[in-house]
């Protein structure tokens, strides 16, 4: 029995990454710059964020593109890897990560960062200086970029206020030391926005914006026929139509699509059998909970398979129908969800960009007013019962602060998704 080609929950290897020319090229040309131009990713989860990054940070793809350590030291970081986030774990973090390329050397300058008891930015200052006079240039490819946007609480909207502000002043200094190039799902203005005191800042035009969207189908293909290749097996035109409009052009989707079918046709499964295990199986890879993901029907693109899996497409304002006929928006001036139509609002403007697992979560919250959720309950409701074990709080707490990000006026004081500390979250009308 032939080995399953693909790859689901995993970034691609350079191997298997397919097109983005245009991003990397741009990101190259960025890190080339004398003067280390900065660059923000954003996409939709699955849009294939990590496999960019740490597609970037491969020394043979740098190596193509003119760049090479020393001139140009790519360090990749997993921003959820600084666990609990701090400014001062954070570059720490990046000195260990840092240490490890072969062909340079930051004993003496690692040992002198590292040494302090606590970071700032001059210590910092002073560590890119020193890189520099070694003809270092760093680049920090720095992905989940949000975790070290948190504002759950009063103290840690503190240090990630405290951390952009280090982050903006070295981008501003030190350019000819230091490059940054950050993924995040919402664009970077937006996503800074959870940092109340922080809106207005200009940390975010000193980056060039690159917005990444699903694979067209020829992408789409590509990905499958990389996968395939010496495998003994292929996938009729059918079943790549299928794979496709299941995900979306999303790279993570599709992988896992394609390893169920693989999985599948190998156990012979019936056609009905087969594809309801595939679009499960590509749900998944979305985080879209059960009910959604078992909706899941082949559509022309990622957002119609969200539509028909309940959710609502984004730009379009709440709006509801009058006697007469016309439409008119919602009224409301706190928060509203309707559950007829996936419609949520706040303050009578359509909130747009709901993923489904931050639908669901919403829909829990708000069918019980005041009712305390604890995070067992979230995980049992919004992922399903067969996840219990795999998701952890941490990742209950980056739902709940990314939803917050997206209905709450000021995230950083949230009004209607309060935490109980040591319990869990409630809704506040």
């Amino acid at each position: 029995m032939p080995e399953n080609p693909f790859s689901p929950h995993s970034p691609a290897t350079v191997a298997r990454f397919v097109d983005r020319e245009r991003e990397v090229d741009l990101i190259f040309d960025h890190i080339r710059s004398a003067q280390r131009g900065n660059v923000a990713v954003s996409g939709a989860l699955g849009d294939g964020k990590t496999s960019l990054l740490r597609y970037i940070a491969d020394p043979a793809v740098g190596a193509a593109y003119g760049v090479r350590p020393p001139q140009s030291l790519l360090v990749y970081v997993d921003t959820q890897s600084v666990t609990p986030f701090s400014a001062d774990r954070f570059w720490r973090r990046v000195a260990q990560l840092a240490a490890r390329h072969a062909m340079v050397d930051l004993d003496a300058p690692n040992a002198r960062l590292l040494a302090r008891p606590e970071l700032d930015v001059n210590d910092l200052e002073e560590y890119l200086d020193s890189l520099a006079d070694r003809g270092i240039g760093l680049v920090l490819l720095l992905d989940e970029f949000e975790w070290a946007l948190q504002a759950a609480s009063p103290e840690a909207e503190a240090e990630s206020r405290h951390f952009l502000a280090q982050m903006a002043s070295l981008a501003r200094r030190t350019p000819r030391a230091l490059g940054l190039v950050v993924a995040t799902e919402a664009p970077l203005p937006e996503a800074t926005r959870v940092i109340e005191s922080w809106r207005g800042s200009p940390f975010a035009t000193v980056f060039t914006s690159v917005v990444l969207r699903p694979l067209d189908r020829g992408g789409s293909d590509r990905l499958v026929d990389k996968a395939l290749e010496g495998s003994g097996l292929r996938f009729d035109e059918d079943e790549r139509s299928r794979l496709y409009a299941i995900a979306g052009g999303r790279p993570a989707a599709l992988q896992a699509a394609a390893f169920s079918l693989f999985h599948g046709r190998q156990r012979e499964l019936t056609s009905e059998a087969l594809w309801t295990e595939v679009k499960a199986a590509a749900g998944h890879a979305l985080a879209l909970p059960r009910q959604a993901a078992a909706r899941l029907e082949p559509v022309e693109a990622s957002a119609g398979a969200l539509a028909e899996a309940g959710l609502p497409a984004p730009g379009i304002p709440v709006a509801q129908r009058s006697s007469n006929g016309t439409t008119k928006l919602d009224p409301g001036q706190g928060l509203w969800l309707d559950a007829s139509t996936g419609e949520v609002s706040v303050g009578g403007r359509r909130v747009a960009s709901l993923t489904a697992l931050e639908y669901s979560l919403l829909r829990l919250l708000y069918a019980s007013p005041g009712r305390l959720c604890s995070k067992q309950d979230i995980i049992r409701q919004v992922w399903g019962e067969e996840f219990m074990g795999e998701v952890d709080d941490s990742r209950v707490e980056k739902l709940v602060s990314r939803l917050r990000r997206k209905v709450e006026p000021m995230p950083g004081r949230p009004q209607h998704i309060r935490t109980v500390r040591g319990r869990g979250y409630r809704y506040v009308p």
